[in-house]
């Protein structure tokens, strides 16, 4: 059985279960659900534990909270926010990159001398050994979100790489210190 059959039997397996909300003097079957999962009376058994240990993680560990889907520097996380930050009450998927201060200095030199120098031409990290190039290729391997290729062989600044250069150029230029900035759906949280 494929992976898309099984997610869609779960998801047919949790439909019917919503009808609890509407029918609370409903009956559900278990033979019919162990003859459409194709289950023993142990696999059964062990099905419905999982089931009664997800209710009660619901009742008892998320009261008060909603599970959050939370992207953070290209990895994926699963978090708990309070019901009170949470305005709709549907799942979030936050954005978050840390990044050090030398960091972001050094993309910020990159947008910089993408933008003013090369102009929109990209950066060619195999064959040049410069300075630049290696600081590049530390980045990109450290942040991989910031950069994109195009198919011929070269690294350009991605358009959240530019905006974020950008904002701490201006930053720089003003003097001012930031710690947090955001860019679209993405929070840059300088550490």
């Amino acid at each position: 059985m494929t992976q898309n059959a099984k997610i869609k039997q779960l998801n047919q397996i949790l439909s019917a279960l919503e009808k609890f909300e509407v029918r609370k003097d409903s009956l559900f079957s278990l033979d019919k659900l162990a003859d459409y999962l194709d289950l023993s009376t142990s696999e059964l058994d062990a099905f419905l534990e999982i089931i009664f240990r997800f209710q009660k993680l619901f009742d008892c560990v998320f009261e008060g909270s909603f599970l959050c889907k939370k992207w953070k520097n290209d990895k994926n996380y699963l978090i708990l926010k309070p019901k009170s930050e949470v305005k709709d009450g549907s799942v979030l998927e936050l954005k978050e990159i840390e990044i050090d201060r030398d960091q972001i200095k050094l993309l910020s030199d990159i947008v910089y001398f993408f933008r003013r120098v090369k102009i929109g031409k990209g950066f060619d990290l195999k064959k040049n050994g410069t300075e630049l190039s290696r600081k590049v290729k530390k980045l990109k391997k450290a942040h991989p979100y910031f950069f994109e290729s195009k198919g011929n062989d070269l690294v350009y600044p991605s358009k959240l790489a530019i905006e974020a250069g950008n904002l701490i150029l201006s930053y720089d230029r003003s003097k001012k210190s930031v710690s947090k900035i955001q860019i679209g759906e993405y929070f840059v949280k300088i550490v």
